[in-house]
């Protein structure tokens, strides 16, 4: 199982339905996945949620969860919903 999936977050989350993240994660199931947070201007706790719960779901099943390429705007959404900045760091900050 070497194929990794991915998908890059959007600036905001989508305000006319379900977000594009739910459905990526749903069809990517049981594969390692790579999320990138490049062009996130501001991270909500609806994806905040998703994120998390797809994270332990992953750890829970021994298959790598990678969030990458974190903006700004997404760490500081970290830190304003009560996490630290570098909770999806593989190696934490110097």
């Amino acid at each position: 199982m070497s194929d990794i999936s991915f998908h890059a977050l959007g600036p905001a989350r989508a305000r006319s339905g379900e977000d594009p993240l739910v459905a990526f994660l749903l069809n990517a199931r049981r594969m390692p996945v790579t999320v990138s947070a490049r062009d996130v201007a501001r991270l909500d706790s609806h994806r905040l949620q998703l994120l998390l719960v797809a994270q332990r779901q992953w750890t829970e099943d021994g298959i790598d969860f990678d969030v990458t390429d974190m903006a700004p705007g997404f760490r500081e959404g970290l830190e304003r919903l009560g996490l630290s900045s570098e909770h999806f760091d593989k190696e934490p900050l110097q």
